[in-house]
């Protein structure tokens, strides 16, 4: 059975090369890739302690966007050793992906 985010996903990452901005606070996230539902694994990494999560994608400064076990999307920041919740569910997280710069 295929996951229902599979087609939202894969409209995604056809257009990653135009719409790959989060915006979060002040800064512009940019994605650098998304990995499809079909290949999402728990987390197993020693830095990460808390409830299960799995990589949807990472940024270009190698930081991880996890969908959580609650279904939010969490930001994994390796500098901070910290994540923060930035959209309520994988769907919110795709929709709010926008252009920008080249």
């Amino acid at each position: 059975m295929e996951h229902p985010l599979s087609a939202p996903f894969e409209k995604a990452i056809s257009r990653l090369w135009e719409r790959r901005i989060f915006s979060l606070e002040d800064r512009d996230l940019v994605v650098a890739c998304l990995v499809r539902p079909a290949d999402w694994r728990p987390l197993k990494a020693p830095w990460w302690k808390k409830k299960e999560a799995c990589i949807i994608g990472a940024d270009l400064g190698g930081n991880f966007f996890l969908r959580h076990c609650d279904g939010s999307v969490r930001y994994w920041d390796h500098t901070a050793q910290a994540d923060m919740k930035i959209a309520q569910s994988v769907r919110e997280f795709l929709i709010n992906l926008r252009e920008g710069p080249p």
